[in-house]
């Protein structure tokens, strides 16, 4: 699992928006008001060559033209000038770059511009990142989050609005919100390995469709699973759905075991997932020697403690005054 660049992709000191644009609707626009709405504390650089300044801030004409090289780029321009901006970008010195939206013809030419320049690209077609912490809104979402310990990442633009807007009437907050898009680069067990050392994140949610590399998840799952809790919730369990999905059929079951074997939790509908964010922000992680176990049969118990000292923890010893 590759951390190069992470850094830049996810703790910018300095953004550029490619496009960024004073029309209401466009992406550039979008981009420009959530970077400056959010409270990012470092440079917005946005680089047009139609303006001379957007959103009251200096705007530079091009790449090359700015004065230094930003950690992270937004390429919000239509998706037939990606490949180009992505070489300037990488010319230029960008570490990171967040495409919005791109055909899947582009696919393998992207990534191969992205591993000649050592770029971080999250995307193409990404609904953005946002990290409160940090006062990091990269995204196209309206919906400002507030801070939280959770972590979520989803492979579904459309699912992230869903748990944004839902988040936002519960005044429920996250540590990090990413959207991967098509994960031509930075993909799921990338972040977990991120955020398994996150201090600001004690829990991990994540959507998945599908997985680029079943082994590389598992074993980035199973290393962040003994610090915290990761929930799964993982569409394509029926075949139409699996159809619609462009995922391979029959593979739910395995699915299912990979889950298990990496210590995760799998939860089957938004319901559940809604219940597991509710209680996943209220829950104030145990510490110290306390945990006792509570059980109506020896066979329950024998499950609690197995599970409990496979994740290194400890029984709590109690006294003779408490016992009595």
């Amino acid at each position: 699992m590759s951390q190069r660049g992470l850094e830049a992709l996810l703790r910018p000191k300095s953004i550029a928006v490619i496009g960024a644009s004073v029309t209401p609707g466009r992406a550039g626009y979008f981009m420009m008001r959530n970077l400056l709405a959010g409270g990012f504390s470092g440079p917005v650089l946005p680089v047009t060559p139609k303006y001379k300044a957007v959103s009251g801030v200096l705007a530079w004409p091009t790449i090359d033209s700015l004065p230094f090289a930003p950690d992270l780029a937004v390429i919000c321009t239509h998706s037939k000038r990606n490949l180009e901006l992505l070489q300037q970008l990488g010319e230029k010195g960008c570490k990171a770059c967040i495409i919005l939206s791109a055909p899947a013809s582009q696919s393998a030419e992207l990534k191969a511009c992205a591993s000649q320049w050592q770029i971080r690209l999250l995307g193409p077609n990404s609904l953005g990142l946002l990290a409160p912490w940090q006062g990091l809104n990269a995204s196209f979402s309206p919906v400002p989050i507030e801070k939280g310990r959770i972590a979520f990442i989803s492979q579904s633009a459309a699912v992230s609005n869903t748990i944004l807007d839902w988040a936002q009437q519960r005044n429920l907050g996250f540590s990090w919100f990413i959207a991967l898009g098509d994960s031509l680069d930075t993909d799921v067990d990338d972040l977990l390995d991120f955020l398994a050392r996150d201090g600001k994140t004690s829990a991990i949610l994540l959507y998945l469709e599908h997985l680029s590399d079943a082994r590389r998840f598992v074993s980035a799952s199973r290393s962040a699973s003994r610090n915290k809790p990761i929930l799964v919730i993982k569409s394509g369990r029926s075949r139409e759905a699996q159809a619609l999905l462009g995922t391979h059929s029959g593979l739910d079951a395995a699915w299912d075991a990979a889950i298990q074997r990496a210590g995760l939790l799998r939860v089957q509908d938004t319901h559940e997932l809604f219940s597991a964010v509710e209680s996943l922000s209220h829950m104030r992680p145990l510490r110290g020697d306390r945990l006792m176990i509570i059980s109506n049969g020896a066979a329950p118990a024998a499950l609690a403690l197995d599970e409990l000292y496979a994740r290194n923890g400890k029984l709590a010893q109690l006294s003779e005054q408490t016992i009595q």
